[in-house]
């Protein structure tokens, strides 16, 4: 329904000014409802990282929050979880859970990110591998965002980014009140990712400001679920 939304909006050029509009109060009320659901997310994927991991981690923003203000970001509209998986999707324990698949990002045949949904509540998991001492990820960025994701990969204004993090073991935390996991060096890892002022606020970051992000060429495919 949301990718329809934006799609006529898009057609009619007005997608970028109503999102401008939509903006000011629909971040707000999404990260209203993080605050008040994300603990029963936890206690949903928890377990399912638990059984379908080699090892699971709080993620970019999510990570961010967690070692900087121990709570969501502000300003931050979903989860990000990161996994160095056995084997393949988590969709079937996902879905067992209640979680809707809404988009998938595969390399070459391979998992690399999916999204879920859970009562409106939208949140990333990455797909690592591991490569000598470091993390490898890789992610689909749309060139345009001011339309909708669906229609920038139909267009192909989009480019195959991987980024490099310095590998280290998980160390488990209370992040509201639920057991997960960071990087022990999760100060080495963020600063990669977002600089040695991560702690620091900066309301104006964008991914554009990710410092250890690449353009690569390798076959991918992205595909949306409605």
């Amino acid at each position: 329904m949301k990718n329809k939304i934006k799609n006529i909006l898009n057609k009619l050029g007005i997608y970028d000014v109503a999102r401008k509009a939509i903006i000011k109060v629909y971040y707000p009320y999404k990260h209203y409802k993080i605050e008040k659901n994300v603990k029963d997310i936890l206690l949903r994927i928890t377990p399912i990282f638990e059984k379908n991991t080699t090892d699971w981690w709080l993620d970019y923003g999510t990570l961010l929050g967690c070692v900087r203000e121990g709570r969501i970001i502000q300003n931050d509209i979903d989860l990000d979880f990161a996994v160095l998986p056995k084997s393949g999707s988590l969709q079937e324990d996902m879905e067992k859970a209640g979680f809707k698949i809404t988009c998938r990002v595969t390399v070459e045949g391979a998992v690399v990110k999916e999204q879920y949904d859970i009562k409106g509540i939208g949140f990333d998991i990455f797909y690592y591998r591991k490569e000598d001492d470091k993390l490898i990820a890789n992610l689909w960025y749309p060139k345009d965002y001011t339309i909708p994701h669906k229609e920038s990969y139909k267009k192909g204004l989009g480019d195959l980014n991987e980024l490099a993090f310095t590998y280290s073991k998980t160390k488990k935390v209370k992040f509201y009140g639920i057991d997960c996991k960071i990087p022990e060096n999760y100060e080495l890892y963020l600063s990669e990712n977002y600089g040695d002022d991560f702690m620091t606020p900066n309301p104006n970051w964008s991914r554009d400001d990710e410092k250890n992000r690449k353009v690569v060429q390798k076959e991918f495919k992205v595909e949306f679920y409605e």
